[in-house]
């Protein structure tokens, strides 16, 4: 558990204990023990630099604490992450975009065991490209993207989550999709020289 998630659970222990906020399913230490690492895997697709997604997933919590009365029991997860979707983008505004740097410590999103160094390298030129990918698309494209291809949200889910119509989301999923094979075939023309 990293310091974050400690602290987030030590917050969360008290406002659980709170009266009157216990009206809810599940508890806020439940659901950050549940969801902490989606949310926090969610946040850094969707561009939050690694300086500060501690802090950006820790205010999603925070948020989720504030509005608990509004959190359906069954829906936790789709609350967290429309509140992450947001956060991330005053994130954004507040550090600015940064470009991902090459940290060989940056294991965000990497399984934890990987049998070779080589393995090791592999896996961390492909998130590098994906984040690079994924940095190229405008924020609503880019939220509808991850949460239907990598999060495996339905439509419906993500109109929900995002408060906008179906047909919106399915557009929106289709222009990502449109501009995410480009940027991704133009790398490959980069990658064999043809420019």
């Amino acid at each position: 558990m990293t310091a974050a998630t400690s602290e987030l659970v030590g917050t969360s222990k008290a406002l659980d204990n709170m009266p009157g906020t216990r009206t809810q399913a599940m508890s806020l230490r439940d659901m950050a023990k549940m969801y902490f690492a989606n949310v926090w895997r969610f946040l850094r697709t969707l561009g939050v630099s690694p300086h500060a997604i501690d802090d950006a997933a820790q205010d999603v919590f925070v948020v989720a604490a504030r509005r608990r009365a509004d959190i359906q029991p069954g829906s936790e997860k789709s609350f967290l992450f429309s509140v992450a979707v947001h956060v991330a983008r005053e994130t954004r505004k507040k550090y600015g975009r940064e470009a991902l740097a090459d940290d060989p410590d940056d294991e965000s999103l990497e399984p934890a065991e990987l049998s070779t160094p080589e393995d090791s390298l592999g896996r961390k030129q492909e998130r590098d490209l994906l984040m690079s990918l994924l940095a190229g698309l405008t924020d609503e494209l880019r939220a509808v993207f991850v949460l239907y291809e990598i999060e495996g949200q339905t439509m419906t889910a993500i109109a929900e989550l995002l408060g906008v119509p179906t047909g919106t989301v399915a557009s929106r999923l289709r222009r990502g999709r449109e501009q995410f094979e480009a940027r991704l075939q133009r790398h490959q023309l980069r990658m064999r020289g043809d420019k």
